[in-house]
Order: structure tokens, then C-alpha cells, then sequence
């Protein structure tokens, strides 16, 4: 593999971690076992099919993709890593529409 290729594959297996993961700094230091696993992995399908087709046929010979791996590769880092630096609830808007109650006194006798 020539050094522009393996650039080219490395920074695609690193763009799609990091927009999974969010993680900040990137990479991370050290590099966590599962997310080396899922970059060499994910390199290797940016290598196998570097121009995203779906599938391919030539006579008798077919080929599918590796998108539904790559998804479910995608969706784990998603997982595991995402909510680190991310709200885990959703809050609701602020009500600004509230109304004051009056300050009333009361006299005890």
C-alpha cells in the first residue's frame, strides 16, 4: 500500500470515529483498545471500497458492501463513547411566559 492510500484511509477510519465518539482531545491518549479495533477495521473497509459503492457486479461476479459493518461500528463507538461529552437527558424549553404572584400581607391578630 502506497503512503497516499494509507492516508487517505486513515483519516477516513479517524473522521468517522470521531464524529461518532465526540471525543475531545482526538485521538485520545492513549488510544483505547476498542477504538484502535474499530479504526483498523474501519481502514480496512475505506480500503476495500474507497469510492462508497453499494455493490458491484461484473458477469458473474458480485460484491456487496461493507456499509451495514461499518454502521454497526459507527453505532457501538456511538454508544460507548458519545454521552461522555454530551447531555444523557433532554431538558425542556425555558417558560418565560410565567406570571408573577402579587406580594400580599397578611395582619395576625
Amino acid at each position: 500500500m502506497d503512503t497516499e492510500t494509507a492516508t487517505r484511509v486513515r483519516r477516513y477510519a479517524s473522521g468517522w470515529l470521531l464524529s461518532a465518539t465526540r471525543l475531545t482531545p482526538w485521538p485520545p491518549n492513549p488510544v483505547p483498545d476498542d477504538i484502535w479495533a474499530w479504526g483498523i477495521e474501519l481502514a480496512g473497509i475505506a480500503f476495500r471500497n474507497p469510492t462508497g459503492y453499494s455493490s458491484e457486479s461484473i458477469d458473474d461476479y458480485a460484491r456487496g458492501d461493507d456499509a451495514g459493518r461499518r454502521t454497526e461500528i459507527l453505532a457501538a463507538a456511538r454508544a460507548a463513547y458519545s454521552g461522555a461529552s454530551l447531555p444523557l437527558y433532554s431538558f425542556p424549553d425555558p417558560d418565560w411566559h410565567w406570571v408573577a404572584v402579587p406580594v400580599t400581607s397578611i395582619t395576625l391578630a
